[in-house]
């Protein structure tokens, strides 16, 4: 391969326009220039990486595989050459722009949605596009600046996972539940108990740390859900035992809607112990995304408003 001249690097910003639009007199347009420039400027960059980036039809216009990857790569470039300008205009005018966000059903609606009127009342140069959904989001591909992930494990793939919040877990039952079946004493009493298991099997099991050591308490659960919300809704509704995590059912404790049962229990939930802030790595991180993660760490950390029960 021949070296990169700064040329190509002019014809690597004209390639992402091209693919953006699908179109080549379409990138033609938006740029100001003609459309043979454009073709140009691609051919120029197809033979200095001496590999074919676009499949073109008089109908239809894609990139090969080498195409998308080098697309992926370029984009990233441009993000750190506008976060380098973002950088020097806030440094006169403050974070702006649009942040993109993704988190969890559960945790969106309960949480960041109250915590983003203070974000925005804050910084009002910065528009939110908030975006929900309990699979995980590739940031790249979905052109997500920041994803909010509740999880014992984060998988990177270039990307940084950064701990904002202390997550807990606490087994809960309401009012009406315990007044007609009593309260567990200890953790292997749970199995006599109708217990909701987060998932799809009807062969539920909670974890313990007990002395250090990890206990299973295994149970036959009355009901089964793929949605903590729903978790919430059914044991509050009398069902039977739930393992929630605390952003979801802290506000129920506090109120004396659901029961904080076994306190000296440690229960090991299905979601960890950190939530994580996870963004692409980037030397120059947008200042719309380092003051919004700073935000949290204030509004969150490690004791969350919704652990105030414990306290």
């Amino acid at each position: 391969m021949e070296k990169i001249k700064p040329r190509d690097f002019s014809d690597l910003w004209t390639f992402v326009r091209v693919v953006d639009c699908a179109s080549f007199s379409e990138a033609a347009r938006q740029m100001g220039t003609t459309k043979a420039n454009i073709s140009k400027q691609i051919t120029r960059l197809e033979h200095a990486l001496q590999t074919k980036l676009l499949n073109r039809s008089t109908r239809r216009l894609g990139t090969t595989e080498a195409g998308l990857e080098i697309y992926r790569h370029a984009v990233r470039m441009i993000d750190e050459g506008r976060a380098i300008e973002a950088a020097i205009a806030g440094m006169q005018h403050g974070p702006a722009g649009t942040l993109r966000v993704t988190t969890s059903m559960a945790f969106g609606n309960t949480q960041l949605a109250r915590l983003l009127p203070g974000f925005m009342k804050r910084y009002p140069e910065v528009n939110v596009v908030l975006h929900l959904s309990d699979r995980v989001v590739d940031l790249v591909e979905e052109g997500m600046d920041v994803a909010l992930r509740l999880t014992p494990q984060v998988t990177l793939n270039s990307a940084v996972a950064r701990p904002v919040g202390r997550l807990r877990h606490v087994v809960v039952a309401s009012q009406a539940y315990l007044a007609l079946h009593g309260r567990p004493a200890s953790i292997m009493d749970l199995q006599a108990h109708r217990c909701l298991a987060f998932g799809e099997s009807p062969a539920g099991a909670w974890t313990f740390r007990v002395d250090g050591d990890k206990q299973l308490v295994r149970f036959e659960s009355a009901l089964s859900a793929n949605s903590s919300q729903s978790l919430r809704m059914a044991m509050l509704g009398g069902v039977g035992i739930a393992l929630l995590p605390t952003y979801i059912v802290g506000a129920d404790i506090t109120s004396g809607a659901a029961e904080h049962l076994l306190p000296d229990a440690q229960p090991l939930g299905p979601f960890g112990d950190q939530l994580y802030a996870v963004y692409m790595e980037n030397r120059f991180l947008p200042q719309k995304v380092r003051v919004f993660i700073d935000y949290l760490l204030e509004k969150i950390g490690e004791t969350p408003d919704w652990d105030d029960f414990l306290r």
